[in-house]
């Protein structure tokens, strides 16, 4: 078989068995090109490609001339004509071509581009060949720039700063009048700390454009010389202040901190930064150096700690920041709208502790849409506050953040301008994976740049000593050992050298370096001594009025011990606010002063602070920021009972949400509690933890007092948990267990939330029988104990209850009792809203199984109106499914997808699962109405899945009828048979039957008569 190769990019050739083939003239040579690269023409169209200057009938035949000579000279039916009027290149000879080579996705593609396409040939009166040659060879020029600049995109990303270079050559000789290789260049001498390469490039563009065009490089290479310019003085004038004491090196990292500050000040937009290393490398110590360039700025600084101990805690980092805020906004009357106040509130009371926010009563304090709500504000709140001033955000110890706190910074860093915001922060090594998908967003969209600090070497710990102690003479052998020591670690080294200013010797040490952090305690009081191993019992920091209480002095005593501790480098005050804390100069101090204590003392000292604690909680949404405190003292002081106690508080608040459809909102008028949503797989980890928490505490204390309502506790959140997705089997033995539990203790508050949890189990799978148990035997415990509150719950899911049986009347009647109930409490407390607008559903449900659909939706609407006007989104999604249900089946398929739209998002944004399987069914019908077949079938397929998971008959007969729509709509439409023929494979009288089959288990359901009919056509 021969072997054909071809060229096109500079000179062409062609080769065939490695002789290269000579055309007998330049438009058969042509003609072949065309085709090579078009893959068939018309004769037609080679005829004026080629020949258009001559008459048609002479044309035409120098085309077959040309042909033949092609097949001559190859001595192969190369060319063939499969059809008179159609010529091609034979494709059972195979090509081997550099244009194939250049077009796949190899990573030597671009070698392959040598010139020009069909660079130096020319056709003799081939004006129209010609003009097509040009447009190729522009396109495949095109086409080589962005593969080199993709190529330079992909070698930034390795830090291969050679190939860098080397493709921006490539670039400039490819047009020496393109100003983005000049920036690709100057952008990689400028990373590289090169400024005069940068500077020197940007000379030789601008003599270039002006000796050729006659013109100046554009502002966007401008302002990137002048980047460089200032960054080449700023590195030369860099601050030498070292107001925290001796600092040596990192020249690189201070020229990468040095180039963001200037472009940051310049408004040219700055690079945020991510210290990294391991824990005491000296990456706070860098953080303070760039807090020296920026200080005589007028800049905004906010900065926070992340703690170990707060990981799991949601925005916990996020408090300090908002504190200054408010403050902020306070001192310099900075006006922002009061949405914007109520919403932010809603998650840091600070700004409604401060006087900000008069009245946040209608906010349901259990609704995730707040947290939507608040990072917008949170979005215009910074942005407001940018164009004010600047802003620098700085953030420590980003490997413990939370993943809600990691979520807005994230958000943040994207929205807003680089021009009015820099985030600094601090990470160890080893950082999990939400830091490293973060990391990978802000390098995606060229927001962020690492900086890696690693340990110092032995010649560089050598240099430090001696810079550190420039009056002593240290020998070699000792910086040799201090090295070993320390192996290049900035905060042992540093301990090191205080033992040796202060002439208390080193001796031999390895690991005994605990011994370098007793040397640091040495001589201190015995007040001084119990102030610091009280401070190191917390894992942030301690206000001085508990401080005080702890040691039993008044606050002013308290302020001078701490003033000694200050004195030594050991504790650092912190003021917010009107308040002062103190906190450990490092971790490590922390840690070993409270390894230090005995685990008796330490145990007896977390359990008396956990007392404390709780005498200062108010009963309250705002306990809540209370919890991990509590939890953390308690767990560390062996009290299984109240750490087990303060975990269920702090889930329950949680799952409040997550699993009461129309929860009572919070009467508390000034402080919020902070509501966010949790995944499923979020949920699931702390009930394992709950659960493991409290078998534990059964199997050691048994009898232990308040055992019982520990129990009662988890039993209720395992047991709600369970119903909410379906898990019917495993659930109700918890909520038994629980309803005994209460029953035989009095309990009634626990004992009316069973009732209402096993209501709902009945409720989703339309067992009537079972709810008429359960509120039987729940409003005769409220009568019987005159629980007032708890009667229109029941008398709500009474009338409920009543739709099911068709006894429309009745339900309406017990509907009604109900909403004036919830009505008259409202008068007092504006907490029973959801719960007057989930009655106005049920009035509207009623309308619907009569086929009022009209009159239905105006329920539906009022419920819905009811939900907007107090912000709540709880229970949106089942109003708006029940009335695009109404809306379809009265024909307004647009309103009908204005429902299910806006349920379906809220669906997906919180991953509810009640109703779900309606809203997406429907949906598909109405995407097949619209031509949209391929999406309709995956959200047939989602529907089927979530009536799979909660097994409600009616959810699982209404995916019979939406399955039975299409069937019928297939035997017309072929497209959307083809689409759903594998999926659809019974017919149509099967999936009418098993609809109707399901459906008769529930009562009043006229889709039984849609079937009926869609069965028979």
């Amino acid at each position: 078989m021969s072997r054909i190769e071809v060229k096109v990019f500079n000179t062409p050739t062609v080769h065939i068995n490695e002789e290269q083939v000579h055309f007998p003239f330049r438009k058969a040579e042509a003609l072949f090109y065309y085709l090579l690269i078009e893959g068939e023409a018309t004769r037609d169209e080679l005829v004026n490609l080629l020949w258009g200057e001559i008459d048609e009938e002479t044309a035409k035949k120098n085309l077959r001339n040309a042909m033949y000579k092609i097949r001559k000279v190859f001595d192969l039916d190369i060319i063939i004509s499969p059809q008179k009027s159609i010529v091609m290149l034979n494709p059972q000879i195979k090509l081997k071509t550099d244009l194939d080579a250049f077009l796949s996705e190899d990573q030597q593609s671009i070698d392959v581009y040598t010139g020009e396409f069909l660079q130096g040939f020319l056709v003799k009166d081939g004006e129209h060949f010609e003009e097509w040659m040009f447009s190729i060879r522009e396109q495949y020029r095109d086409l080589y720039i962005n593969k080199i600049n993709q190529r330079i995109e992909e070698e930034i990303q390795q830090n291969t700063w050679d190939s860098i270079e080397y493709y921006g050559k490539l670039l400039i000789s490819e047009d020496q009048f393109d100003e983005r290789a000049y920036r690709t260049l100057m952008k990689l001498y400028i990373k590289e700390g090169a400024y005069n390469k940068a500077i020197d490039i940007h000379q030789k563009l601008a003599k270039t454009l002006d000796m050729e065009l006659g013109i100046k490089p554009d502002a966007e290479t401008r302002k990137i010389y002048e980047e460089a310019l200032a960054l080449r003085d700023l590195l030369e004038n860099k601050p030498k202040a070292n107001r925290g004491g001796f600092f040596y090196g990192r020249n690189e990292e201070i020229a990468q901190l040095a180039e963001n500050t200037q472009l940051f000040t310049k408004e040219i937009g700055a690079k945020s930064q991510l210290i990294i290393g391991e824990a005491g490398i000296g990456k706070t110590r860098l953080k303070e150096q760039f807090l020296q360039m920026i200080e005589h700025q007028d800049v905004y600084v906010f900065h926070t700690n992340c703690y170990q101990a707060e990981e799991k805690y949601i925005l916990k980092p996020w408090n300090p920041i908002f504190s200054k805020i408010a403050d902020i906004i306070k001192k310099d009357k900075i006006s922002i709208p009061s949405s914007w106040k109520k919403a932010i509130a809603y998650f840091f009371p600070i700004f409604a502790m401060v006087g900000y926010v008069e009245d946040l009563d209608y906010i349901n304090d259990r609704d995730p849409q707040q947290y939507q709500m608040a990072e917008e504000a949170i979005q215009g709140l910074f942005k407001s506050l940018g164009e004010e001033k600047k802003i620098v955000l700085i953030m420590e110890d980003l490997q413990w953040i939370d993943t809600k706190s990691l979520s807005l910074l994230n958000s943040l860093l994207l929205h807003q301008q680089q021009s009015h915001i820099m985030f600094v922060g601090t990470c160890r090594n080893g950082y999990d994976e939400k830091i490293d998908k973060f990391i990978a967003v802000m390098t995606k969209y060229n927001l962020l740049e690492k900086i890696q600090i690693k340990r110092f070497n032995q010649v560089e710990v050598g240099e430090f000593i001696q810079g550190a102690l420039p009056n002593t003479e240290v020998k070699e052998e000792l910086k040799k050992k201090i090295y070993h020591e320390t192996e290049g670690n900035t905060f042992f080294l540093v301990e090191y050298i205080n033992a040796l200013k202060e002439n208390r010797g080193i001796g031999e040490m390895s690991s005994e370096m605990q011994d370098i952090l007793k040397s640091r305690l040495i001589d201190l009081s015995e007040i001084e001594m119990k102030a610091l191993n009280i401070v190191s019992l917390f894992f942030d920091k301690v206000s001085l009025d508990l401080l005080a209480e702890l040691l039993g002095k008044e606050e002013l005593d308290v302020l001078e011990i701490m003033e000694e501790l200050q004195r030594r480098w050991l504790i650092k005050e912190k003021h917010e606010e009107d308040k002062i804390s103190f906190l450990f100069t490092h971790q490590k101090l922390r840690e070993f002063v409270y390894l230090q204590q005995s685990p008796a003392k330490r145990k007896l000292l977390h359990n008396r602070i956990g007392l404390m604690m709780e005498n200062q909680l108010k009963n309250e949404k705002s306990d809540m920021l209370m919890y991990t405190r509590l939890i953390y003292h308690y767990s560390h002081g062996g009290n299984r009972l109240a750490t087990l106690k303060y975990q269920i508080k702090y889930v329950n608040g949680y799952l409040d949400f997550t699993h009461e459809l129309y929860p009572v909102l919070s009467n508390n008028t000034k402080i919020k509690e902070k509501s966010l949503h949790l995944s499923k797989q979020e949920v699931k980890k702390y009930l394992v933890e709950v659960e493991s928490m409290l078998r534990e505490a059964e199997e050691q204390e048994p009898e232990a007092e308040g055992l019982i309502d520990l129990q009662m506790a988890f039993n209720y959140m395992k047991g709600r948990y369970l119903i909410g997705e379906g898990e019917y089997e495993e659930g109700i033995p918890y909520l038994q267990k629980l309803i005994n539990y209460s029953l035989e203790g009095d309990n009634y508050y626990y004992g009316l939330k069973g009732f209402k949890q096993m209501i709902y189990y009945g409720i989703q799978t339309h067992n009537v029988p079972l709810m008429e148990e359960y509120l039987d035997k729940g409003l005769a415990l409220v009568h019987e104990n005159k629980i007032k509150k708890e009667e229109p719950f029941f008398l709500r899911l009474k009338g409920l209850s009543k739709i099911m049986l068709t006894e429309y009347d009745e339900a309406e009647e017990f509907l009604k009792q109900s909403i004036g109930l919830f009505k008259d409490f409202s008068k007092m407390e504006d907490k029973y809203v959801l719960n007057i607008a989930a009655s106005y559903n049920y009035l509207g449900e009623v309308r619907r199984y009569k086929m009022q659909f009209a009159s239905a939706l105006v329920y539906y609407d009022k419920a819905m109106e009811i939900c907007e006007e107090k912000k709540v989104t709880r229970g949106l999604t089942i109003f708006n499914t029940n009335g695009g249900q109404a809306a379809f089946d009265m024909g307004d398929y647009d309103r009908a997808k204005m429902y299910f739209s806006k349920a379906l998002k809220i669906y997906r944004q919180f991953d509810i699962s009640w109703g779900r399987a309606i809203a997406e069914g429907y949906m598909a019908l109405l995407q097949i109405r619209k031509g949209n077949y391929r999406g309709a079938l995956e959200g047939l397929k989602r529907a089927e899945a979530y009536s799979d998971q909660l097994k409600s008959p009616y959810e699982m007969g209404l995916i019979y009828r939406v399955k039975a729509e299409i069937k019928t709509n297939m035997k017309t439409n072929e497209k959307l048979r083809e689409v759903f023929k594998n999926y659809l494979r019974e017919d149509l009288e099967d999936y009418c039957n098993k609809g109707i089959t399901v459906l008769k288990q529930v009562k009043g359901c006229y889709e039984i008569q849609i079937l009926e009919v869609l069965k028979k056509s």
